[in-house]
């Protein structure tokens, strides 16, 4: 009767398809060959069917045991699901987490965190969305985010914990075309208000605007895009110019379709504008099991200082 069939089954009969044979499964099992054979001759009874051909000197699948098969992996990879989120849900792990990025959240840094969470909590859903620092911060203090990914200088405040995820280049840039990269010698605000420049914008701070748009120059002429692909190729095409992360145009610079432009303060001062990214939470609602993993993993990938501050 099929209502007697059982998971030692289905696990037997998969132990004896990937080891290739009884006395391998048995070993493997660390059960006696005969209880082997026997829960195989249960199973194609239960079924109706021969699931082995034993004519020849190891076992090989039927057509019937080839088509049952995958149904039978399912229903074992089924029931370790069950059992992995059962267990989780025991220990007080969320069904779901939320998370808002800003734009610049190196992708890398990302992805590389959300591969080893999902290897870590498969059944832990993933909602992440693009979010700039104001929006993020209302989000985690009214509960629609977990964490969030902000730059430093623009400090959430009280009431969070804040985590270093990685460091940003920011370069300014435009096409070669473009009369600011033709100009001789470094380049002053006076002749950077001149032009026209382009901000990726989305809900943007005045301080993370002031930041982003031009290491603190504000040109009186400003195009706001909602997303880089949009303020890429208009750079590349030649209108305006803009500051972006250096990783996100490196190989533009290299190929020679974009310009990097060389800022009168910056030369002066020998240096290159770098912004720190972290990770945000709140601190009245802690994270679960899960949510702290992650926000620990985002150090961990940026390869950032571990210990939270704020």
């Amino acid at each position: 009767m099929m209502d007697a069939l059982s998971l030692d089954q289905f696990a037997v009969f998969a132990t004896v398809v990937d080891e290739g044979s009884f006395a391998a499964a048995a070993r493997r099992l660390k059960r006696a060959q005969s209880a082997i054979t026997y829960a195989i001759q249960k199973l194609e009874d239960q079924s109706g069917t021969a699931l082995f051909d034993r004519s020849a000197y190891r076992p090989v699948l039927t057509q019937a045991g080839k088509e049952l098969l995958p149904r039978i992996r399912r229903v074992l990879a089924d029931v370790e699901d069950y059992r992995l989120h059962a267990h989780q849900m025991a220990l007080g792990l969320e069904e779901e987490l939320k998370l808002a990025v800003h734009p610049y959240t190196p992708a890398h840094v990302l992805s590389e965190a959300l591969r080893d969470f999902h290897g870590a909590f498969p059944t832990v859903r993933i909602v992440a969305s693009l979010s700039t620092k104001h929006a993020a911060i209302e989000s985690l203090a009214q509960g629609t985010n977990d964490l969030a990914t902000i730059f430093e200088a623009a400090s959430p405040g009280d009431g969070f914990r804040r985590l270093p995820c990685t460091m940003l280049e920011l370069v300014a840039a435009a096409s070669p075309r473009h009369p600011l990269a033709q100009t001789n010698g470094p380049i002053t605000s006076e002749i950077l208000r001149g032009h026209m420049q382009l901000v990726i914008y989305e809900g943007l701070t005045h301080e993370e605007e002031r930041m982003i748009r031009g290491y603190g120059i504000d040109s009186p002429e400003i195009w706001r895009v909602v997303n880089f692909e949009i303020l890429h190729s208009l750079l590349v095409s030649g209108v305006g110019w803009g500051v972006v992360p250096l990783s996100w145009v490196s190989e533009d610079l290299a190929a020679g379709r974009l310009a990097a432009l060389q800022i009168e303060r910056l030369v002066a001062q020998k240096r290159a504008l770098t912004l720190t990214l972290v990770v945000a939470q709140p601190t009245q609602r802690p994270l679960g099991p899960a949510g702290q993993w992650l926000f620990q993993k985002f150090g961990d990938v940026g390869g950032l200082a571990r210990t939270s501050f704020g």
